[in-house]
């Protein structure tokens, strides 16, 4: 799917994992493919990974898992988020910090895809 390909973090190895994710959660939705990813990511937007719709980071042993694989490209990609914020990124809701680092990488990604691809 092209739009996947369209993403700044594409370099990072880590998003060939997060493109497995929305591929198998994409036939829920209506649609040829690309209004398929168009309401996956604007259900993510409007929900987030707290909202439980990402079935492989809803549990924080399951995040942990794949922040201890993926680490420093999860950490590379906050540290670009940061950069281009102008500061550091706040975990608000107290997670533990792999939950919000895969959460904030996942969702700053699909972020990333909706306004390179829909807006």
């Amino acid at each position: 799917m092209k739009a996947l390909k369209k993403s700044i973090y594409k370099e990072y190895e880590v998003c060939q994992a997060f493109n497995k994710i929305i591929l198998s959660d994409l036939d829920s939705y209506d649609g040829t493919k690309k209004e398929q990813l168009k309401s996956y990511l604007e259900d993510l937007q409007n929900g987030g990974c707290m909202s439980g719709m990402i079935s492989e980071f809803i549990y924080h042993s399951d995040c942990k898992e794949f922040y201890v694989e993926h680490l420093n490209d999860l950490e590379n990609i906050k540290d670009e988020i940061e950069d281009s914020l102008g500061e550091s990124v706040k975990n608000r809701h107290r997670l533990p910090h792999y939950t919000f680092i895969c959460w904030l990488c996942f969702e700053e990604y699909c972020y990333d895809i909706y306004r390179n691809s829909f807006e």
